[in-house]
């Protein structure tokens, strides 16, 4: 407080005793009593005052709830009388029996708790949230706001404090996107021999008559000093290439595609992808995005898994990479790239295929999904299956489908298609609850 005040106490403490009036001696007495009090309270506030905020998991899968626990210590023999914690938390996640008040960016919202904690007293708040938007979601700083009990003086502390959650694209059924249940990508074809997969050196020999300059190792003809040509293992697994196009963020409204038309192509290529290494294919994915969350140390440090080399994700590149495989590890990895995607002023899709076209699996099947389609595309489409690939256009939004020659082109939908998805998850979620 103000040191007026002290000697206004101090004032009326002297004039009682001048004047012998115990009321004043009183009043006095309790106005110095109280300015102490204030200034207890004030300066030691938010001394061994500590807030965390856990997560039941930080990796959710879409629809899925979440539960947010804010836990609130008093560390000290000090009680405050209370304590305002202003948590800052994504708008795009859905709180549920609890309305968060908007802040001035639109964005973000903020959820305002008010505790009372005793001497040495822990206190600990759960909300649920369900999570049906894809992506990393942050959450901090936070603030908090404590002072007396009569609210003369108030202290604030901000907290950098924040985390992030990585909820994963929604995965549907073919049948969803319009897609045949069987066959969806063209019949299969069974191998008459083992194939030789060129991702997959296994050894070298001496250059035979008729191998392929590309099969030809000239760094080991340099050290032998004659023409030594590689040995590919040999592999009779059906290959998946998914490609994915995310057009740059500022040509979406040139493109006439928002941003349900992104995350209707997102949520294709994931189900795909899922459905693939079901069905027993090693599946790769190539995209023209960013990963966000990565760029100056994440958030999330464990974003692959230790055995996973980082090289085989590349964030800092113009094109997300993921050599076909298949297993457990692979869907996981998908799944993480395809959460953390975004658009950004990468290369065209045309030209991710035409760099990807020599490292893929000889008999790979191609995939793209894309919202754009234009000549040029359609002729690197074509070169891919003159060399011996089977492609499939899975087009998204209004894009005019045309027959093209020996190219499978499917239409998955447009924004009618992701609010049908979204509304069977909302669905889903409430029947769980009601039968709960």
């Amino acid at each position: 407080m103000k040191r007026s005040w002290y000697f206004l106490a101090l004032g009326v403490l002297v004039a009682s005793i001048l004047f012998h009036q115990l009321l004043l001696v009183i009043g006095g007495l309790l106005l110095l009593l109280i300015l102490l009090l204030i200034d207890v309270w004030g300066t030691f506030c938010l001394v061994n005052l500590r807030y965390r905020r856990s997560f039941s998991q930080q990796r959710a899968s879409f629809g899925e709830e979440i539960v947010l626990t804010q836990v609130l210590e008093n560390a000290k023999l000090l009680p405050l009388s209370w304590v305002e914690v202003s948590d800052r938390v994504p708008l795009a996640l859905v709180f549920r029996g609890l309305s968060p008040h908007l802040i001035p960016d639109g964005g973000r919202a903020i959820i305002e708790s008010l505790f009372s904690p005793r001497w040495y007293e822990r206190i600990a708040r759960s909300y649920r949230l369900r999570c049906l938007a894809r992506g990393v979601h942050t959450f901090g700083p936070t603030v908090l706001r404590s002072g007396d009990l009569f609210g003369f003086v108030s202290r604030g502390q901000e907290l950098d404090n924040r985390e992030q959650i990585l909820v994963y694209p929604p995965l549907v059924s073919l049948s969803q996107l319009g897609l045949p249940a069987r066959h969806p990508f063209g019949e299969r074809p069974t191998p008459q021999r083992l194939l030789e997969d060129p991702a997959r050196v296994c050894g070298i020999r001496d250059y035979q008559q008729g191998d392929e300059l590309r099969r030809v190792h000239w760094k080991a003809s340099a050290r032998a000093m004659r023409l030594q040509s590689k040995v590919y293992e040999a592999s009779a697994t059906y290959t998946l290439a998914i490609f994915l196009d995310m057009p740059p963020a500022l040509s979406l409204l040139d493109l006439g595609e928002s941003r349900e038309l992104q995350e209707l192509a997102i949520c294709a290529a994931a189900s795909v992808a899922d459905w693939g290494l079901q069905a027993g294919y090693a599946v790769g994915l190539y995209c023209n995005g960013m990963l966000a969350g990565l760029e100056g140390g994440s958030a999330l440090p464990e974003t692959l898994p230790v055995e996973q080399p980082r090289d085989h994700l590349e964030p800092q590149s113009d094109i997300i990479r993921l050599p076909p495989a298949s297993g457990a590890r692979q869907r996981q990895r998908m799944l993480e790239a395809l959460a953390r995607v975004e658009s950004h002023y990468g290369k065209p899709i045309e030209a991710v295929l035409q760099t990807e076209h020599p490292r893929l699996p000889f008999g790979a099947t191609v995939i793209l999904v894309t919202s754009s389609i234009s000549e040029t595309l359609l002729s690197v489409l074509q070169r891919l299956q003159r060399s011996g690939h089977s492609v499939c256009l899975l087009c998204v939004g209004q894009v005019p489908v045309t027959t093209v020659p020996g190219i499978l082109v499917q239409h998955i939908g447009g924004e009618g298609t992701w609010r049908a998805i979204l509304a069977s998850f909302e669905r889903g979620q409430d029947t769980a609850d009601s039968s709960a």
